[in-house]
């Protein structure tokens, strides 16, 4: 902490805010999130059918992102009279959603977890295309912009205490 501080003591004004825009455009620039899992399947027939897909937690954040899809050519006759994802570890379910949509997740690096995807067919060919894909949740620029304001008012504070 007290390299940082002193990091400020010298600097110029100007070149502070040179370097802080910097670091802000990196840093929003550098959110976005990052595919772990990826994949599309169909399900046919009105009596339902379930696949698992497993993952490896291995990429930081540890916050993650699933999101179900339906790929159906509705107006083909394909479609899903019903759509389910859920995920979880070896010992506890962490999310589900009954239609396409989002769930956000919580991982421990290096565990196992499964994507379970159940679906009935509809539409008049009762069947349906669905894709699922894991994600890492990006830190978004609220946090970038927490971390720059709290920056500065080190610098000011500094500036304060040195110039009295």
């Amino acid at each position: 902490m007290a390299m940082f501080s002193l990091f400020y003591i010298d600097m110029k004004p100007k070149l502070f805010l040179t370097i802080l825009t910097f670091v802000l455009f990196i840093g929003i620039s550098n959110a976005s999130a990052t595919t772990v899992y990826e994949t599309t399947g169909w399900i046919t027939g009105s009596e339902g059918q379930g696949f698992t897909f497993d993952f490896t937690a291995d990429q930081a954040p540890y916050t993650y992102q699933a999101t179900l899809t339906d790929l159906s050519d509705h107006d083909s006759g394909f479609g899903f009279d019903l759509l389910f994802l859920e995920i979880s570890s070896s010992t506890e379910m962490l999310g589900s959603t009954s239609e396409p949509g989002i769930i956000t997740f919580l991982v421990q690096a290096g565990r196992k977890y499964f994507a379970n995807v159940f679906g009935t067919g509809g539409g008049e060919n009762n069947a349906g295309v669905y894709g699922v894909e894991v994600t890492t949740a990006p830190i978004p620029g609220a946090i970038w912009l927490l971390g720059s304001g709290i920056a500065g008012l080190g610098y000011l504070k500094r500036r304060k205490l040195f110039s009295a």
